[in-house]
């Protein structure tokens, strides 16, 4: 259901495997989804990730019929809930930089996997949606705000209160699409080539400091941005970047 392609050392594309559900993930596919990343985030030679979909769909969200077979059962429906949580916070905590290739549907929990990504590649086909509104359910805070941290808040309301999905052209002009790309994945892949040569250390710290100002964080992580700003003061990473200046080549970064 999850499959996990290097190309290279440097690069993973993470691609969701289930056409016939359009991508839906039951709590399985969450899980293993959420474990890849976990698995990537320990590989000290990756340095950028690619998530997609296979069959022409990002990711349709939730499997409706798997979560509606737990639903009136409070502790399986926790246990389904918390693994689709963890699956989020285990892209969000990805430490290079993932970028999502969005070609169909991207809706629901698809939506809200794109939006933990740092960029959002997509083909003409992509369609965004966040439905809540219109299951009598309510999106969770944290997204809501992701949503509108990346959509601004008029298009991330118009959403939200209609539950209707936006094309790509509409979601590359609020931001919610990076670019548009006639292949995603080629384009995700492209559109992160540049970042593979930059220094790891300062990639995560940039990223953890982004994210938190993002979501209004960022007292929160000063410190550990600070103390990786003290990491690369001492590491063999700043020492090759002012001889790679100073010799007009480019750098060779090893991450520490």
């Amino acid at each position: 259901m999850i499959r996990t392609e290097r190309r290279g050392k440097a690069l993973a594309v993470v691609t969701i495997d289930r056409p016939a559900k359009r991508n839906a993930l039951d709590r399985e596919s969450w899980g293993a989804l959420g474990q890849a990343f976990t698995t990537l985030r320990a590989d000290p030679a990756l340095r950028a990730i690619v998530l997609t979909g296979a069959g022409g769909a990002f990711c349709a969200g939730d499997d409706i019929a798997a979560f509606a077979a737990v639903r009136d059962d409070p502790a399986a429906r926790q246990v389904y809930w918390d693994t689709i949580m963890d699956c989020y916070a285990a892209v969000s905590a990805a430490r290079v930089p993932v970028v999502a290739a969005v070609s169909g549907p991207c809706v629901g929990g698809g939506c809200t996997l794109a939006l933990r990504c740092d960029f959002r590649i997509a083909d003409r086909t992509a369609r965004f949606g966040v439905p809540p509104a219109r299951l009598g359910l309510v999106y969770p805070p944290d997204s809501t705000q992701l949503l509108v941290a990346t959509a601004g808040v008029g298009m991330a309301k118009r959403m939200l209160y209609t539950g209707a999905l936006i094309d790509a052209e509409s979601a590359h002009a609020c931001g919610l699409a990076t670019d548009l790309a006639d292949d995603p994945v080629a384009g995700a892949v492209a559109f992160v080539e540049p970042m593979l040569a930059s220094a790891p250390l300062s990639l995560a710290a940039s990223k953890l400091a982004c994210d938190g100002a993002m979501m209004g964080r960022m007292a929160d992580v000063a410190d550990e941005v600070m103390a990786m700003s003290r990491r690369a003061d001492a590491s063999e990473d700043y020492r090759e970047g002012t001889r790679a200046f100073a010799e007009k080549r480019a750098p060779v970064f090893v991450g520490r």
